[in-house]
């Protein structure tokens, strides 16, 4: 049971993509919101899950005076999940955040209770958490608005888990006050901690490398548009398939395959990596041959550690449609990927290879949307036997697949394209 208890707070932790430390067991989040003048220490009698709940928590943090929350997350060595080899997860791109996810569930034991005689929310009656009838207040105490949200019992670790209906807004402070809790023959539950605060973390400390990281592309980039080359073409039934390259910055500390991470200036900084500057993003572009003029096009996004073939599935479809289709892989989560994925499996203090990666391939996306805008349109594979493009300019449209739709809404959400 400990084992499955830890292993659902880790997995939770991953979700959100900020892990939670342990912090020391007086109370004081209430008060001082959290802002402790020392890093929080992991009582070693009372174990990883006592250390690591209740999931997040101020009481996990330190003053930092140079966030935009005042707060930094500093979680202790000694607090984290460990592999089955006894190595810890290293925790040092956790506590650079300055507050926790606003996709953050929130955790906390509560042996044997029982939620429905306890009179907490379900999925399906999300209302009752805000109309004072629900034994479980969640706030934001930033605005003073109560939180809708409802709960769950998760089975493996028997951890209550309060998931809010809406997401939590960045920079925001939320409370959570637990009242009388019963199990199945209405005796009280024992739990820890029965009130605490977490702050969300600022979009800065969340989005801040990517964005940061598109407008020095962007910049160096300016009004052209990114090399590229066209290393085979097919016809078929009035549908080209078009194979080849782009440039994109590899701000990684290797040649951008898997296995790196970010390369950063003397302040720290993301930057491009001096030595191998740029690195060759595949496409490849499902083109309809089309007499009827340009026609838009779709940036496809593929699904789950899949590749940028997928794309073929348009190829049906493209003539009759009238709307053209190109993609390129999600570097971090693409076919290429999955061996380092494996390797990361077994010592998650790896992750950061991964999530560094997946940087790189949103790039990648906002490059080959510039190329879909007009780029491609100066060579002969994306013209008609007249010159003129097949491309409509300024036609490109997102469209993505399971993981493709999970990950474009952040590839749509930095886009200019």
């Amino acid at each position: 049971m400990r084992t499955k208890a830890i292993a659902s707070i880790v997995n939770s932790v991953l979700l959100a993509t900020i892990v939670v430390g342990c912090g020391s067991s007086n109370d004081s989040s209430s008060t001082n919101g959290g802002r402790n003048a020392t890093p929080p220490v992991c009582d070693s009698d009372s174990g990883v899950r006592a250390c690591l709940l209740p999931f997040p928590s101020n009481r996990l943090t330190v003053a930092d005076g140079s966030t935009e929350t005042g707060l930094r997350v500093a979680i202790p060595a000694d607090a984290a999940p460990v592999n089955v080899d006894g190595v810890p997860m290293n925790l040092s791109d956790q506590n650079t955040a300055d507050g926790f996810s606003p996709s953050s569930a929130i955790v906390f034991a509560a042996d044997d209770v029982d939620l429905g005689r306890s009179g907490i929310p379900t999925v399906d009656d999300i209302g009752a958490s805000i109309d004072g009838s629900s034994p479980i207040l969640l706030e934001d105490v930033t605005v003073d608005e109560v939180w809708p949200y409802w709960a769950e019992l998760d089975l493996q670790s028997q951890l209550v888990t309060v998931r809010p209906a809406r997401q939590l807004s960045f920079g925001h402070t939320y409370r959570v006050t637990i009242g009388a809790l019963v199990d199945s023959e209405g005796k009280s539950v024992s739990i820890g901690e029965d009130s605490w605060e977490f702050t969300i973390a600022s979009s800065t400390s969340i989005s801040g490398r990517l964005v940061g990281l598109l407008d020095d592309a962007y910049r160096t980039l300016g009004d052209a548009s990114p090399t590229f080359t066209v290393d085979s073409m097919t016809e078929s039934e009035r549908v080209r398939i078009v194979d080849g390259t782009f440039e994109i910055p590899n701000v990684l500390d290797n040649d951008g395959s898997p296995g790196g991470r970010l390369s950063f200036d003397a302040e720290g900084e993301p930057q491009v990596n001096s030595s191998v500057p740029t690195y060759d993003a595949r496409y490849r572009c499902v083109v309809p041959e089309t007499s009827g003029g340009p026609v838009p096009t779709i940036v496809y996004g593929h699904g789950l550690l899949g590749d940028r073939t997928e794309v073929d599935f348009f190829a049906a479809i493209a003539d009759q449609s009238g709307v053209a289709a190109c993609a390129t892989d999600w570097l971090g989560m693409t076919s290429d990927d999955v061996a380092n994925l494996a390797g990361i499996l077994t010592d998650m203090s790896r992750f950061g290879e991964q999530a560094d990666r997946m940087l790189l391939g949103h790039i990648a996306f906002q490059f080959l949307g510039r190329l879909v805008n007009g780029g491609f349109s100066s060579n002969p594979a994306f013209q008609d036997d007249e010159g003129r493009p097949l491309l409509e300019t300024d036609g490109a449209v997102f469209v993505g697949n399971s993981q493709g739709g999970i990950l474009g809404g952040a590839a749509t959400a930095v886009s200019t394209e």
